[in-house]
């Protein structure tokens, strides 16, 4: 099966310079552990010696048996060069009836999910080449950015806390005003609105209410900054 593969990337314009078969060229990172499955082929770059690709090629497995493959793939992937390199599972089936059966394409790294390519849409060098290029220049923060990066995420939650408005002082303000009321009482009438423990548990629900929402919109107001 892998020399089938290999066969099919010489004549997909892959340079036999940029297919990596002993992975113990790769250093230590290359190097798949006990419990880890290591893949058939690592792509690179000719000419720079980029990590571009991973490719492992299975036979006729079900598709509980391609998923597990597809995640120890992603794993070696990842630990190899994070998301600027790209992982795919090849699946052969000699008994298959037509070149569709026959071989199966699957692109499972870097989004982690199985996407079925054809032979055609099966990237070639200069694709991957331009692939890891934007992955790069996407994911490097400007310099007016914090070096403390938020994951897109994080980001939308920390901008979806509501705007501070009247609602978020309410609490505080019918304290204030039912103070206002027990002074005006106590000095016309000589008696209070309010006694001691009312005051209290009434301040204390004041400060429970607006506090959290304070300190949301502060944290906000820090991130715009």
């Amino acid at each position: 099966m892998d020399d089938l593969i290999y066969s099919f990337l010489l004549q997909s314009d892959f340079p036999r310079a940029s297919i990596v078969l002993d992975l113990d060229l790769l250093g230590s990172a290359g190097k798949a552990s006990e419990h880890m499955r290591a893949p058939s082929f690592v792509i690179v770059d000719p000419d720079t010696a980029e990590l571009l690709a991973v490719i492992d090629v299975v036979d006729a497995i079900d598709g509980d048996a391609l998923r597990e493959v597809a995640i120890e793939t992603g794993a070696y992937a990842s630990r190899l060069a994070g998301r600027t390199i790209q992982g795919f599972v090849i699946r052969v089936d000699v008994r298959g009836h037509t070149e569709e059966e026959q071989v199966q394409f699957y692109r499972i790294w870097p989004n982690s999910t199985l996407q079925q390519l054809s032979s055609k849409s099966f990237p070639d060098l200069e694709t991957l080449r331009v692939a890891r290029k934007l992955v790069i220049s996407g994911s490097a923060p400007s310099p007016a950015q914090s070096s403390a990066v938020l994951d897109p995420e994080e980001e939308d939650r920390a901008f979806d806390e509501p705007r501070p408005g009247p609602g978020m002082y309410f609490p505080a303000l019918v304290l204030l005003l039912l103070v206002l009321i027990d002074s005006y009482m106590n000095a016309s009438r000589g008696s209070s609105l309010l006694s001691l423990s009312q005051s209290v548990m009434a301040f204390g629900a004041a400060l429970l209410f607006t506090v959290p929402s304070a300190i949301r919109y502060l944290r906000r107001w820090n991130r715009i900054d």
